[in-house]
């Protein structure tokens, strides 16, 4: 998902900004309605979100090897997909 804001808008909600940098690909900055910047969140960032929720099921539900095989299981497509 990826946002376009006005260069306003990043000054007066730039705290905001920042925190969701991590979950998007990038941001596009525009100045008077024309794309002006992009930006984005190193991948150390990104990498070090992913390894804090690694786990996140261990002890559930969830916590099952049959139910991931099952889930990740590779399944060929036999018919093409409508749309």
């Amino acid at each position: 998902m990826n946002y376009t804001i006005p260069i306003s808008e990043m000054r007066k909600k730039f705290g905001e900004i920042e925190a969701i940098l991590p979950y998007v690909d990038y941001i596009t900055i525009s100045k008077k309605g024309k794309p002006l910047a992009i930006i984005s969140a190193v991948p150390e960032i990104k990498k070090s979100l992913i390894k804090k929720f690694a786990g996140v099921f261990k002890k559930t539900d969830l916590d099952k090897d049959k139910i991931w095989k099952n889930i990740l299981k590779k399944r060929s497509r036999k018919n093409p997909i409508k749309l």
